[in-house]
């Protein structure tokens, strides 16, 4: 058979041990089909008489075409005389990718990175698969098609930052060290158009929200997201704060660093006070100390998550495609509907540059709709405007 796209999707598992479909255009060329569903690609072939079987790359991440060029590859280093086998015997020195990845993480850890976190989660779930291979061996084909793949099934923002921001940055970093050499397969690679999300909640979907808020019974999450609403902080700002960056006599909370790497200073509304005060590490702080969203759940000694969390309350108030930013996102938005300075916005919500805020002027509808509303009177003869 010739294998193709479709047909490597259909190939069926056997119940027991691994079955293979050879490829009648390139000739050398399998597919491996494990019990436990995996899929490989693999180059089968006689090497000075002797049997060669060597695995080219696993299924997504290689592709049907990508496999008969590696395939193209060994067979015309066999008509040099080599043995690509023990070619590849010869280059197990060679940096896995779990090599180039741990370089990364050190250096980011080293230099204090707030993302860390982020990047070792995003490693896990998407490239875990690829740590033990050599790097010379990832091409940009695959790159291209882990671009596309979480495209698909995670959304086109995630892809970019992953499979093109994240996996160039792995290999410039392994580049300068010169622990790789080669080229950056993720250079090149086209990125998905984004656009800036403009999600808010709606005055509706604010009422439903407040009311499922009110309603959840996690006295931490109830006062974490009802904080996040109203002081439009970051997600991992709000979850790190300690009871010492809040001060009660002034109503005040400081976040000792933020995205943009500085402190920001927040004045704290009386319905956020009470709420923070009401919950258990109020009274068990000591001197100020201590985590205000305290939890004995995660490693970090306060609430690690909101995802879950979030999506069982969105979801009861019928917002399912609201994400926690889109929380900051509101009171940007609202903030502008009551004519609030952009210069103030920016502040609220710790803006470092002023082109962050200016999404939020295309959504200060209110003073626009009365400027448009007089003019049409005044346009139609109706009355000064």
């Amino acid at each position: 058979m010739t294998l193709t796209k479709i047909v490597v999707e259909r190939a069926a598992s056997p119940q027991a041990g691994q079955t293979f479909f050879r490829d009648d255009q390139t000739t050398g060329l399998a597919l491996r089909v494990t019990a436990g569903g995996v899929k490989s690609f693999i180059f089968e072939g006689r090497v000075n008489g002797r049997v060669r079987r060597m695995t080219l790359g696993q299924w997504p991440f290689m592709t049907v075409a990508g496999a008969r060029d590696e395939v193209l590859k060994i067979r015309r280093a066999m008509l040099d005389g080599l043995d690509p086998a023990d070619a590849r015997l010869d280059a197990r020195h060679e940096p896995t990718f779990g090599d180039l990845v741990d370089a990364y993480l050190a250096d980011a850890e080293a230099r204090g990175r707030r993302s860390l976190p982020r990047m070792v989660e995003r490693i896990d779930k998407y490239l875990a698969p690829w740590r033990n291979r050599r790097a010379s061996d990832i091409t940009p084909g695959e790159v291209a098609q882990l671009h596309q793949t979480i495209g698909k099934e995670r959304g086109q923002v995630i892809a970019n930052r992953v499979a093109l921001l994240l996996m160039r940055a792995i290999f410039n970093h392994a580049l300068k060290l010169r622990l790789f050499k080669g080229e950056n397969p993720a250079a090149g690679i086209e990125p998905f158009a984004e656009s800036a999300r403009e999600r808010f909640l709606t005055p509706a979907e604010l009422e439903r929200v407040n009311n499922e808020l009110a309603a959840e019974p996690h006295p931490y999450w109830r006062a974490y997201f009802t904080a996040t609403l109203l002081l439009g902080t970051r997600k991992n700002e709000l979850l790190g704060a300690k009871w010492a960056d809040v001060d009660i006599e002034a109503r005040t909370l400081r976040l000792p660093m933020t995205k943009n790497g500085r402190s920001h200073l927040l004045p704290i509304p009386e319905a956020v006070l009470r709420m923070l005060q009401e919950l258990p590490s109020f009274a068990a702080r000591e001197q100020g100390e201590g985590w205000i969203f305290a939890s004995n759940l995660s490693g970090a000694g306060h609430l690690a998550d909101p995802s879950k969390a979030w999506q069982r309350i969105r979801d009861r108030a019928g917002c399912p495609d609201v994400t926690v930013h889109d929380l900051r996102r509101t009171l940007g938005s609202w903030m502008a509907g009551e004519g609030h300075s952009l210069l103030l916005i920016g502040r609220a919500l710790g803006h470092k540059s002023s082109a962050s805020t200016q999404i939020y002027a295309r959504l200060a509808l209110a003073p626009l709709r009365d400027a448009l509303e007089a003019n049409a009177r005044l346009m139609l003869g109706e009355g000064a405007a």
